[in-house]
């Protein structure tokens, strides 16, 4: 097997490791996992390192100005090259293919080491499975309480168990390092597709393979020639692949959330610690042997989450699980984590833009991010209505169709000016050009005040008052001097035209909203009646849009995505469509 890896350099995006670093790779994973075990293990003949090196010692010059000579061991890695020249010299070989010999000489008498072992990282799974079926527990309580005679019979229980254990081990010892030297020698192919968060793979390369080209490589490879190599066939790799599913989900603490960690970044999984993180190592070998399974028969195995009774496109819909982008919005749905808005609030100005989300706050106590509520600022009443002449039904149709096409409410607030009521009609009438048999919205999606937010929601004292503090009293509003504005505004007569008249300068209207919107703060009980229902229309208004954000809940199927386009909830059904 050495050999054949080298021969191939199977070791270039999966390097073998030395002992050191073998055994803190395997505690990372929760494997305890010593020195001493690792011997122990090639000593009863179940366990091996895939490669063992004896470094020969070379002359070196110390410092110039000494012209000392010194002794020190050659440094050895893993390239075809070297690798195969230290073969040669009987200096690199297979402990596998010789006779045991204690670690404890694998040092010189300066305890610097001069013999080194190299494990393949997917031998993991091998001293898992050794570790699981060769560990038994005494429990300490219990120990203190036993006879003598009970000691002895525990003991001698343990005994013929320890021999049994070893025995077995004996026999399947050999299927786990095919799964995991079969692992290493398709790794260069197949493992970047395994380090992956579902819409990119992380290719690493040894540092002495810089030249090195997996595309290349990647073009170039035959899996039937390598299946012939190794004396193996189909049916062996698929009850590898089974078997490392088997063990991967029953130790996987995370198995139930297998789906959401798929699609997480490679880097951050790594941040996974003990048996979450071994479970990942699984993951990547069986994902290996699927993919070399398919490459071989054109027959794809089945996932950790899924079996022949659970698929998920049936779950999700057909061909979901093929568009990353759709089969993640539906999975974050499922665990409440897609970041989608659930309704979109369309308002004409700063004002509203500033004061709609404080009073949903303060008032009702719903924070609009907190129940998925996004407002976005027209920047003036031309943004919804758009050129007469060029866009009829204004820009926004296209953003109210986009955004219902994907499950978010766009509820738009607008105050009676110019050609809205007219825009509105026509806009509740055209089709959905996303889904055409619906129409693009609903009637009570488009709010439309009598006149315009301060008119309907405050009183003339409230507006008068208001207008006063804002330009710090230097004209005194009356209250008959807004009722008046009112009875003009459908005239073009504006609260703005009002304040200019009487303080030769521009109304701030944003300011203006914040003064009114502070006196719903400075008193909230008499906001709401005896049965807690909202005196103003605005505070009615935004409980009813809450609602309709609570109430929306993002689709986590294709089907029930379908359904909810065709209720009638975007937009009315379009009957001649």
């Amino acid at each position: 097997m050495l050999k054949y890896l080298i021969k191939n350099e199977l070791f270039i995006t999966c390097p073998l490791l030395p002992t050191d670093r073998f055994i803190r790779y395997c505690r990372d994973r929760d494997i305890n996992i010593s020195e001493e075990d690792l011997e122990q293990f090639e000593k009863l003949g179940i366990f091996y390192p895939v490669a063992r090196v004896r470094y020969p010692k070379v002359k070196v010059k110390g410092e110039e100005w000494s012209g000392e000579v010194l002794e020190q061991y050659a440094h050895f890695w893993f390239e075809k090259k070297y690798a195969k020249n230290w073969l040669e010299e009987g200096l690199l070989w297979e402990p596998s293919s010789e006779p045991f010999q204690a670690w404890e000489t694998f040092k010189d008498k300066n305890k610097d080491r001069q013999i080194e072992s190299f494990y393949s990282i997917f031998q993991c799974y091998t001293l898992y499975k050794l570790i699981q079926l060769t560990k038994r527990e005494i429990r300490a309580e219990w120990w203190v309480s036993y006879s003598k005679e009970d000691i002895d019979r525990v003991t001698d229980d343990i005994s013929n168990w320890a021999k049994k254990a070893i025995s077995f081990c004996h026999k399947n010892a050999i299927r786990w390092e095919t799964a995991a030297m079969l692992c290493q020698i398709i790794s260069n192919r197949y493992f970047p597709h395994t380090q992956s968060d579902r819409r990119s793979i992380e290719l690493s390369v040894a540092g002495n393979y810089h030249d090195w080209n997996w595309y290349e490589y990647r073009r170039k490879w035959k899996a039937s020639t390598v299946l012939s190599h190794l004396g193996m066939n189909l049916d062996e790799v698929k009850k590898l692949q089974e078997s490392l599913v088997s063990d991967a989900r029953w130790l996987d603490p995370l198995e139930r959330w297998y789906e959401l960690v798929s699609f997480v970044s490679v880097e951050k999984k790594r941040y996974l610690k003990g048996k979450a993180l071994l479970a990942q190592s699984f993951y990547s070998m069986e994902h290996m042997l699927r993919l070399f399974y398919e490459e071989l028969s054109g027959q794809k195995l089945y996932a950790p989450d899924e079996s022949p009774v659970w698929e998920k496109d049936k779950f999700y819909g057909k061909g979901v699980t093929q568009d990353e982008l759709c089969y993640l919005e539906f999975l974050t749905s499922q665990y409440h984590l897609n970041p989608r808005p659930r309704l979109i609030l369309v308002v004409e100005g700063k004002g509203e833009f500033e004061q709609f989300p404080r009073l949903a706050r303060g008032l009702l106590g719903y924070p609009f991010s907190r129940v998925g509520i996004e407002i976005q600022n027209l920047e003036g009443i031309d943004g919804f209505m758009g050129s007469k002449s060029s866009d009829k039904y204004g820009a926004l149709e296209k953003f109210i169709d986009y955004h219902h096409y994907r499950q978010t409410i766009v509820f738009v607030v607008l105050d009676n000016e110019g050609r809205v009521p007219t825009v509105k009609q026509r806009l509740l009438q055209k089709r959905s050009k996303y889904y055409p048999r619906r129409k693009v919205t609903r009637d009570e999606y488009i709010h439309v005040w009598k006149k315009n937010i301060e008119f309907d929601n405050f009183s003339h004292e409230e507006i008068a008052r208001a207008m006063t503090e804002l330009c710090e009293s230097r004209y005194k509003f009356k209250p008959e001097e807004i009722e008046d504005c009112e009875k003009r505004f459908n005239s073009g007569f504006s609260l703005s035209d009002l304040f200019r008249d009487k303080l030769h300068y521009d109304l701030n209207k944003p300011k203006l909203l914040a003064i009114l919107f502070g006196y719903i703060f400075s008193n909230p009980r008499k906001e709401f009646d005896e049965n807690g229902e909202p005196k103003r229309p605005i505070v009615s208004l935004l409980k009813n849009v809450i609602t309709l954000a609570l109430r929306n809940y993002p689709p986590v199927r294709l089907d029930t995505w379908q359904k909810n386009q065709e209720s009638g909830y975007f937009g009315d059904a379009d009957k001649e469509a």
